[in-house]
């Protein structure tokens, strides 16, 4: 019998099949505390105290991680732990998330995006919300860099129409585009849409060329060529699917609250398992190494300091440690909330 079928029948794993115990060694037992900076301090603190953090970050279900992600939240807190403490002690409180279950399937290996700084591919789509007041969908169009992934502006209305697009990209122009140079930078910006009847427009392909925009339209049926925009309405969806709006007010607040956070404080595994907007910042200052797997099509980015010496810096307790420099385009008041990108901060009906 083979030993991996043998393994699954006994249920012991290799680890245990292979284990070998010494006569005088017991081996090291776990750790009981963990070190955490703050400031120009270092501690320990009991794993309890560590705990107690992973319970308040969990509880709220937009940061609802599992032991990855949450590795790097603690780092961002000032904790210093690997993953594999994290995955103990969640483990031993329960704190785990159930694994989703993988099909086999195949996947799409072309097409993909390959950006190589901020601002360089965009893309756009438009999610639908079922409102209760005029027991209609509202739309939402979203507009993310596909490199930071940072959402750079949205619209919400029952009815949008080339205008709108055409008003949200406006800002987008004058809030992001602009303030970077992209056009003394002679930089090539890319704008990935599906073949949405708004997006086809003959107005808007000329407001697009107009203003150096190069628009490009995804083949039918083939949502991963827009993957970056579907991930994160599949993000957005887990947010809305637990409420009921009862009215535009009701669901434009919820997304002021949602995009704020998704910006400033979810950890994204695309961009270091850090939040697109500090990703953004600390990749300006040459914080992050970018490494291209052509054969694989990947992206991968490297934090190339330690992850707590960002702590305080658009961390989950929102309580800043030293001033945040945002990228052009944003700008944070005391309280490290975003202001000025008014694309997304005020309401649009």
């Amino acid at each position: 019998m083979r030993r991996d079928k043998a393994l699954a029948i006994s249920g012991l794993s290799k680890h245990k099949y292979y284990y070998k115990p010494s006569k005088n060694k017991r081996g090291r037992k776990p750790t009981e505390t963990t070190f955490l900076i703050q400031g120009s301090d270092v501690e320990r603190v009991d794993n309890s105290v560590v705990i107690e953090e992973i319970k308040e970050i969990q509880r709220d279900p937009d940061t609802d991680y599992g032991h990855r992600k949450m590795t790097y939240a603690l780092l961002l807190l000032g904790f210093i732990i690997n993953h594999k403490k994290v995955y103990r002690l969640m483990k031993q409180h329960q704190q785990l998330k159930q694994k989703n279950r993988r099909h086999t399937r195949e996947f799409v290996k072309y097409r993909k995006v390959l950006p190589s700084k901020p601002l360089e591919v965009l893309e756009m789509d438009i999610k639908f919300v079922w409102v209760e007041e005029h027991r209609m969908n509202a739309f939402i169009l979203t507009v993310i860099d596909t490199f930071t992934r940072v959402v750079l502006g949205r619209k919400t209305a029952y009815s949008l129409k080339q205008n709108a697009i055409k008003e949200l990209w406006t800002e987008i122009i004058e809030n992001h585009l602009q303030p970077n140079d992209c056009l003394k930078k002679t930089l090539n910006i890319e704008i990935r849409n599906d073949n949405d009847s708004r997006f086809i427009a003959k107005s808007v392909q000329k407001f697009f060329a107009e203003n150096k925009l190069h628009q490009v339209f995804t083949h039918p049926y083939t949502p991963q060529e827009n993957g970056h925009i579907e991930s994160f309405h599949a993000i957005l969806s887990e947010r809305l699917n637990r409420i009921t709006f009862w009215s535009l007010d009701d669901l434009e607040q919820c997304l002021i609250l949602f995009y704020e956070k998704y910006n400033l404080h979810r950890i994204h595994s695309s961009t270091a398992y850090l939040p697109p907007m500090v990703f953004w910042e600390c990749w300006e200052n040459g914080e992050i190494e970018t490494r291209v797997d052509v054969r694989k099509k990947q992206i991968r980015h490297k934090l190339l300091r330690p992850y707590h010496e960002l702590s305080g810096k658009m961390s989950p307790r929102e309580v800043p440690c030293h001033p945040f420099q945002s990228p052009k385009g944003f700008e944070l008041n005391e309280k490290n909330e975003m202001y000025g990108a008014e694309t997304f901060l005020q309401p649009s009906v």
